[in-house]
């Protein structure tokens, strides 16, 4: 508006329009406010399923790798080198996609806490006697993962498969030792990091 117009603006005109003007800034900024957010929530909603999705054919390349090797080694065996190859370069082509999956790293103190839902895999042999572990059905995070496992019930001894790892909100958390499947864990106060781990 032409500042000359707004000087010769009754003041009680001024006042409205200012309040007017106030309203509208405020209507703006509450709308502006919840679209971020729903779009915030959506693109979390939207990482969840894609990596859902991503874990889940990771888990299949897993099993089709598992069940291509020993067919590999059987031709291999026999003789019948070109099919060996031919399945060889399947299996090799499987394990990297695999590479994403990351190896059992002892613990999980290197990853630090990571947000509330953060689900990663990782490759991991069942060993009751990996570690230390503490809790039960949650464990703290500088608990052995190999050990864990076990414990949870996702591995039993010595079998080698992948693993889904999910941060959880430890607040409330007694971390209760117990004997499970063969491995035991111990007890902890409060811990900040907590995970669940399940068979992928």
């Amino acid at each position: 508006m032409d500042p000359e117009l707004i000087d010769e603006m009754p003041p009680e005109a001024r006042q409205a329009l200012e309040d007017g003007e106030r309203e509208v800034d405020a209507v703006r900024v509450r709308f502006a406010r919840q679209v971020d957010e729903i779009r915030t929530r959506a693109d979390a909603a939207i990482q969840e399923i894609e990596q859902a999705a991503a874990d889940e054919v990771r888990v299949l390349q897993r099993r089709l790798h598992d069940a291509l090797k020993p067919i590999q080694d059987r031709y291999a065996r026999e003789g019948k080198l070109d099919e060996a190859l031919a399945v060889r370069e399947r299996v090799r082509a499987l394990r990297a996609g695999l590479a994403s999956a990351q190896s059992d790293p002892g613990s999980l103190t290197y990853l630090g806490d990571r947000p509330v839902g953060t689900r990663m895999l990782f490759d991991v042999t069942g060993d009751p006697d990996a570690g230390t572990v503490w809790g039960t059905d949650v464990y703290t995070h500088d608990s052995a993962l190999a050990a864990a496992a076990v414990h949870a019930g996702a591995l039993v001894p010595g079998e080698r498969a992948l693993v889904r790892v999910t941060w959880v909100e430890t607040v409330n958390v007694a971390f209760v030792g117990s004997e499970r499947h063969g491995a035991r864990s111990s007890s902890f106060g409060p811990w900040p990091v907590g995970f669940r781990v399940e068979r992928a």
